[in-house]
């Protein structure tokens, strides 16, 4: 733990509150007990830099005390570090100036006759530097126990966010696999198209994923290689049309957020429809948030499509987790309109 005065600045701030001291001290005898400029002067320097020095050794008392949790072990140890700063500062502060004012009766009477003053002062001093270091002490731990919670916070985020992400490849291979698999027998070209695409999908996908956020247009990018993929299964049947600015294209998104709503859209979309399904992604930028549009048409007509709703909840978690809100994401469904909604904050509460 740094020591508040002899570390950093602290010393700075130290010595410019012992020239106050100092100065008042000095003034009081002057105006009050008209003793002489010198004489004033040089109790003060004598007095004040003799505490002055012994002050920042109460640091390892206020330390090394506060490991005790016995209240009157505390008390006693204050009690004699008191007693004996107070003995040691006036012995020595004394025989400085009985040495320096021998000659002079009056100020030698006058040293004799304040340590009733001095003491009380002394304790005072005592007191006051105690509870200032305990203050320090609380700060500096408290500062300390906010550094573990953020690092903490920090571990569990990324630890969390890499659990969510490894729940997106494995989804859209499995689904990929079962596509391959059932155009091996029927469409070997178109099965063998579809690997080479998967696999520089993948070489794409698994480079982002050392790095949380990544521009829009890279993930667009990203999903329509996806959407490649899957127009060699489906062909005419499945459409895209996107409408971006360029100011869109260049906001940072979580890397792979938009890879669940496309496959959402083709699982309750394309799958049980023999009409072309037209999947519409559309962005609105303000000052402070991104605001991204999916839109997709489906058979109202078709039987419900059973899944374990990974995608659209592995989106609203990670969302939650990177910008700490739970409003981002939002669902719409129409008579034959599926529709998800994201806002994406363009500055992170830590930057």
């Amino acid at each position: 733990m740094k020591h508040p005065i002899l570390s950093g600045s602290g010393y700075k701030l130290y010595v410019i509150v012992w020239l106050i001291v100092m100065i008042a001290h000095g003034s009081v005898l002057y105006f009050f007990y008209d003793f002489s400029l010198t004489i004033s002067i040089t109790d003060s320097i004598v007095y004040n830099l003799t505490f002055g020095s012994i002050v920042p050794g109460f640091w390892f008392i206020v330390t090394f005390g506060s490991l005790n949790k016995d209240e009157l072990s505390l008390i006693g140890t204050h009690t004699g570090a008191a007693f004996l700063t107070i003995v040691v500062w006036l012995s020595v502060s004394g025989f400085i100036l009985k040495y320096i004012f021998q000659s002079s009766s009056v100020y030698l009477e006058f040293l004799s006759s304040s340590n009733v003053w001095r003491i009380i002062v002394g304790i005072l001093f005592y007191s006051i530097s105690v509870l200032i270091f305990y203050l320090i002490k609380y700060y500096q731990d408290m500062q300390k126990r906010m550094n573990r919670e953020l690092e903490l916070q920090n571990l569990l985020k990324d630890a969390e966010l890499r659990m969510l992400k490894s729940q997106i490849n494995p989804h859209f291979i499995f689904n990929s696999l079962n596509s391959i698999s059932a155009l091996t027998v029927s469409m070997p070209e178109s099965a063998r198209e579809m690997v080479i695409k998967l696999s520089e999908f993948l070489r794409y996908s698994l480079g982002k994923d050392s790095s949380e956020l990544n521009s829009l247009g890279q993930e667009i990018k990203n999903a329509t290689l996806y959407l490649d993929i899957e127009k060699v299964r489906f062909g005419d049947r499945l459409k895209f049309e996107k409408k971006l600015s360029d100011e869109c294209v260049k906001v940072k998104v979580p890397n792979l957020i938009l890879q669940p709503l496309f496959e959402n859209a083709i699982k309750y979309g394309v799958y049980d429809s023999m009409d072309p399904v037209i999947i519409k992604l559309t962005c609105e930028s303000s000052d402070e948030v991104l605001i991204l549009q999916l839109v997709n048409s489906f058979d109202p007509k078709a039987a419900p499509t059973r899944g374990e709703g990974i995608g659209l909840e592995n989106v609203r978690k990670r969302l939650q987790v990177v910008y700490g809100r739970n409003d981002l994401l939002e669902v719409n469904k129409k008579e034959n309109e599926f529709s998800v909604s994201l806002k994406i904050p363009k500055h992170l509460e830590n930057d």
